[in-house]
């Protein structure tokens, strides 16, 4: 509108209030014809580029020949803030992570050295731990923030060694784990093997088996320990009690008179057979007479509380005790090649 015809319209209204009592009166407010100044109080937009951050100053490293090449991660994209919000000065966290922890060696055997490499975005130090069965942290290397480092497993590892990464940078930290996998260090004595390492080298030991109307009971010198097997379907399916017997106790009682064809067993089973009403009930008279043999046994764990232990039988089978299960299982013997 032009500011002439303006005038005149304002002209014309003012006019019009006077004439009438209760008219209220009109305010017009004047286009701009610049625009405005912003006002000292008033924000402007912030942009996420102009935010300031903190850069992590990593130190130079040879990049490992034999690890993988470490992956750039991108930080998450960031939303504006609102007009009316401050940006505040604080490093980027977001960017501390681990990029890459790994080993060059497919599996090991227990007492060889594996070198270990690992690069970590945010901090320029970190920490490698070797961990033990239980996860406890025992021994800490203080590394670079990337590099490689040779270290020697121990003797006694069995199905994997475990070493933890970590790194820190104003109170918030990161860690990635490394389980390598490690070679049965000892073998076993019978095929097929089972999948877990053994524990320790075959044991040989002079063994007695004596059957039983429902299972048998099987002696092992060098443990100097009974092993009960029950073949009834009921739970615990075996049962182990230490050989308690000393030369002068009673090897039998006479009192107790075994059906015809059975057998009341004698000396350190007969003690555990009178001594335990729930293994003489469940296993019965004896069926035969004691058989001393060579025998073999093994374990797939230092841990007798979670081992299963492998025990050459008399015909040449091997049984399994699982420790945790209480549960037994018969492997049948090696077939025999045919000759010729």
């Amino acid at each position: 509108m032009h500011r002439t015809a303006f005038i005149f319209v304002l002209g014309l209204l003012a006019t019009l209030t006077a004439c009438g009592g209760n008219a209220q009166p009109v305010v017009f407010t004047l286009e701009p014809t610049t625009p405005v100044p912003a006002s000292s109080e008033t924000p402007t937009a912030i942009s996420v580029a102009n935010i300031p951050v903190y850069t992590a100053t990593f130190q130079p490293a040879t990049t490992p020949t034999l690890g993988p090449s470490p992956t750039n991660l991108l930080a998450p994209t960031r939303t504006p803030a609102p007009a009316t919000l401050t940006a505040t000065r604080e490093p980027t966290l977001a960017g501390l992570t681990v990029e890459y922890f790994t080993t060059d060696s497919e599996a090991v055997t227990p007492g060889d050295n594996v070198t270990l490499f690992w690069s970590v975005k945010g901090a320029d130090q970190a920490q490698i731990y070797r961990v033990n069965d239980d996860g406890e942290r025992i021994y800490r290397w203080d590394v670079e923030a990337q590099g490689k480092i040779t270290v020697g497993t121990r003797a006694s590892d069995r199905d994997v060694a475990r070493f933890v990464l970590t790194a820190d940078m104003l109170g918030t930290n990161v860690e990635q784990e490394l389980l390598i996998p490690l070679r049965c260090a000892d073998v076993w004595f019978f095929e097929p093997p089972p999948e877990a390492c053994s524990a320790t080298d075959p044991q040989v030991s002079d063994q007695v088996e004596q059957n039983f109307e429902h299972g048998r009971m099987i002696w092992v010198a060098a443990e100097d320990r009974i092993y009960v097997i029950f073949e009834d379907d009921r739970s615990p399916q075996w049962a182990q009690y230490p050989d308690d017997f000393e030369e002068g106790q009673p090897e039998r009682d006479e009192s107790l008179v075994p059906p015809s064809g059975m057998l009341q067993p004698m000396r350190g089973f007969g003690k555990v057979w009178r001594e335990n009403e729930n293994v003489r009930n469940r296993l019965g008279w004896a069926a035969g007479p004691e058989v001393s043999y060579e025998g073999m046994y093994q374990s797939d764990s230092a841990e007798p509380s979670v081992a299963t232990l492998y025990l050459r039988m008399l015909n040449g089978g091997i049984l399994a005790l699982n420790a945790e299960s209480r549960e037994w299982e018969m492997l049948p013997p090696p077939a025999e090649i045919p000759p010729g």
